[in-house]
């Protein structure tokens, strides 16, 4: 009978390995038990009160200081482990002392008390560890694979798995798709362009130089060929492909010096749809470095900056739209939740770079070509600029004497992605706007949005970025018509007619971002293509 009694408790305090709606009121009960255990144990040391405060905000029942005792208890046991230093708990090892006070910074914001101390312990992770340290440690994705056997370890298990399963969210991998005989002869032509799994590009005269951004795409553009219909060629190729981009991880995460988000969500990308363990843990390391680059407080942006929480080309570089799609897509890719943090912040930038006027638009002024200085605000159409004021597309002259900057398809493709990978509901505002814009003007013919008098090239630019990046958000977002149209089959129609006779794409009508090389043109065609 204590055998039995105790195989039942294991058993019980195992994760529930039922499905859909049975795990999750199983994890509700689960997490009931372990916090009941918890209370009648109590917590042992500074970083178990931080990590049952967050695993109690967040649990089915979102407990809070309302609860009383239940928070009042773990919160006195968390602030009694100051040290001198502005670290908390007690251990030796500084990384550790590290690790225990970023859980109790997390605690204390969750919570949202103790503002003087949450400032002076920001600080002293920043003096300790660097902006590294200040990485928020609740990460749902992580903590769903504890294997830890105790009572804490199970709860922030449960936990982070009852988040993710009820997070209404997008499946990231596009659902496979016939892969047509254009599109082979496309592959087919990509492939002639490689050696040994790598693609190039031209530096100087005479030279070229395997690239991993281009590598990126192209093999990501491979692997949307259905696994069981590859040759035996494009499986090797892509095996060399994936072998070189892990040679060329950087140590901090990045896969290049230049351009390096851009790279290394591309990267990202790629290694995705390759199911190896390394490949996994170069897209954590990679999801680092991403997070590592955001321009947030710990890279010394406030939330009134024009750019806080978007991502740019790295390093230094201001923010816009393209890399922050680019960046969160990649930074979801890696398993992160679409309620981290990170994800949380961008969503101010990219409010503040669509033209939706009212709470979270952006104001801001711009020099015109005669050197006149001319306020710029939101426009109401719910489409979006390149960043907060700035536009590739022109600006319009508003009646009282501002001007707008106007909304144009591939960054207002790139913001409803980015709404619908943070996990908005259909009927926010934001949502909404964006894909009316889309709707309104639905087209495969040009870029659409650029002022008329930039001339009839600027309605090109990006052409082949445009079509990914509507293939992708429309995918995403579960829309199979816009406008009462099918766009898939258009979209296929539209890439059929532009292909040339070789099987590559290029645009011939504006080379601008990169869009002159067929090898870029191509890998972007076919991916937009399998969505």
């Amino acid at each position: 009978m204590l055998i039995t009694s105790h195989i039942l408790l294991v058993s019980a305090l195992l994760l529930p390995q039922g499905k859909g709606p049975d795990q999750v009121k199983q994890l509700k009960s689960l997490s009931d038990r372990l916090i009941l255990s918890i209370e009648k144990k109590g917590t042992k040391g500074v970083r178990e009160a931080a990590q049952y405060i967050c695993a109690l905000i967040h649990s089915p029942r979102h407990y809070s200081m309302e609860d009383g005792p239940l928070m009042r208890r773990p919160l006195a046991v968390l602030l009694r482990g100051r040290g001198p230093s502005g670290l908390f708990g007690s251990e030796e090892n500084l990384q550790e002392k590290l690790e225990t006070t970023r859980w109790v910074l997390e605690a204390l914001k969750l919570l949202e008390t103790e503002p003087l101390v949450q400032k002076e312990t920001r600080q002293a992770l920043l003096r300790a560890g660097g902006k590294k340290a200040l990485r928020s440690p609740w990460d749902p994705q992580k903590l769903s694979s504890l294997e830890g056997k105790d009572s804490m370890s199970r709860l922030l298990k449960a936990v982070a798995t009852y988040e993710l399963l009820k997070q209404k969210t997008p499946e990231l991998k596009p659902k496979t798709r016939p892969f047509l005989p254009f599109q082979q002869k496309a592959l087919d032509w990509l492939l002639g362009q490689q050696k040994q799994g790598m693609w190039f590009i031209p530096i100087g005269k005479n030279k070229r130089v395997p690239d991993p951004g281009t590598t990126s795409l192209c093999l990501a553009a491979l692997a949307s060929k259905p696994a069981a219909e590859r040759s035996e060629r494009e499986k090797k190729v892509l095996d060399q492909g994936v072998a070189f981009l892990l040679k060329s991880q950087r140590p901090d995460g990045s896969f290049s010096t230049e351009l390096p988000n851009y790279v290394t969500c591309a990267a990202v990308l790629a290694l995705s749809s390759i199911p190896t363990k390394e490949a996994q843990k170069a897209i954590q390391k990679a999801k680092e470095f991403i997070l590592s680059i955001q321009n947030v407080e710990r890279n010394g942006y406030r939330p009134s900056d024009r750019d806080y929480g978007s991502i740019g080309y790295g390093g230094d570089r201001r923010g816009d739209v393209s890399n922050t799609q680019m960046a969160i897509e990649a930074l979801r890719l890696a398993g992160l939740s679409p309620k981290d943090e990170a994800i949380e912040k961008a969503l101010i930038f990219l409010r503040r770079s669509q033209n939706l006027g009212g709470p979270g638009s952006w104001k801001t002024t711009r020099k015109t070509e005669d050197g006149r200085k001319v306020p710029v605000v939101a426009g109401n159409d719910g489409g979006a600029a390149y960043y907060p004021g700035v536009s590739s597309a022109g600006y319009d002259d508003n009646s009282d004497g501002t001007q707008s900057p106007r909304s144009y398809g591939s960054m207002t493709y790139a913001l409803l992605k980015c709404y619908v990978l943070a996990g908005l509901p259909k009927d926010d505002l934001r949502l909404r706007s964006a894909l009316a814009w889309c709707s309104k003007n639905f087209t495969l013919d040009v870029n659409p949005g650029s002022k008329p008098s930039l001339g009839e090239k600027t309605k090109y630019q990006g052409l082949y970025y445009y079509y990914l990046t509507l293939a992708r958000a429309l995918s995403l977002a579960g829309i199979d018509k816009i406008a009462g149209q099918d766009w898939r089959a258009q979209l296929r129609a539209k890439l059929k007619s532009l292909q040339k006779k070789e099987g590559y794409w290029v645009n011939d009508r504006n080379g601008r971002w990169w869009e002159g090389s067929p090898t870029l043109c191509t890998a972007y065609a076919l991916l937009a293509l399998a969505q």
